[in-house]
């Protein structure tokens, strides 16, 4: 159940900058206004360590739930989860890529239970390393301001002292990273010890770059 815990904080603070917009599901507001096909498919990458015997929703499905409600609508337990779920129309649950049932006619929303169950198997590195290539793949790259050609004032100024006077020499260039850490309240393992999460974040553009 500690892995679960695990899990379940890292969704909100990989995702926090993912842009959501209104949904069709009006009690909740939570869904990608953009096509959800880009989130499906970072997470897509986590690897399912479930029996695939029985198993009804893909994983990436069930953690873009998560993420949407979480991120979103502010829900933080799986029982607030599934009742998100539960409330999102057809349209909602089909871009989610919940499976279709021919007996009732309609896209079925998981439970508590299968949320529980499949998020207390996940491997949490695998799942912050998705999330975080969606983020950098959404970041926008900080320019500066565009002279009158669409050309950026940085870019052309360096371009002109290129040209005019002698080449600087070579300097590295580093990026600076924030390094914070914090312990989990409640999150205890097997033999006793508690729980932290460290996490690095850019300077630059303020975008975690890791979390363990």
């Amino acid at each position: 159940m500690q892995i679960s815990k695990a899990a379940v904080l890292v969704a909100p603070s990989s995702f926090m900058s993912v842009s959501l917009g209104r949904s069709p599901c009006s009690s909740t507001g939570a869904v990608a206004e953009v096509s959800a096909g880009g989130l499906l498919q970072a997470l897509a990458k986590v690897p399912d360590p479930r029996d695939p015997r029985g198993v009804r929703y893909r994983l990436d499905t069930l953690l873009a739930i998560g993420v949407c409600a979480m991120t979103a609508a502010g829900h933080n337990s799986l029982v607030a989860i599934a009742e998100w779920a539960r409330r999102c129309d057809q349209e909602v649950l089909a871009r989610l890529g919940c499976p279709f049932d021919p007996f009732a006619g309609r896209y079925r929303a998981p439970g508590e239970r299968t949320m529980r169950d499949a998020l207390a198997k996940v491997d949490p590195g695998a799942l912050t390393a998705a999330g975080f290539a969606r983020l950098a793949a959404l970041a926008s790259p900080a320019t500066g301001p565009l002279s009158p050609d669409g050309v950026p004032e940085r870019e052309q100024r360096r371009a002109h002292r290129a040209a005019t006077l002698a080449p600087d020499p070579p300097r590295l260039r580093r990026r600076a990273f924030a390094v914070d850490g914090k312990c989990l309240r409640g999150a205890v393992r097997a033999n006793g010890s508690r729980m932290f999460v460290l996490t690095a974040v850019r300077h630059d553009d303020a975008l975690t770059a890791a979390l363990r």
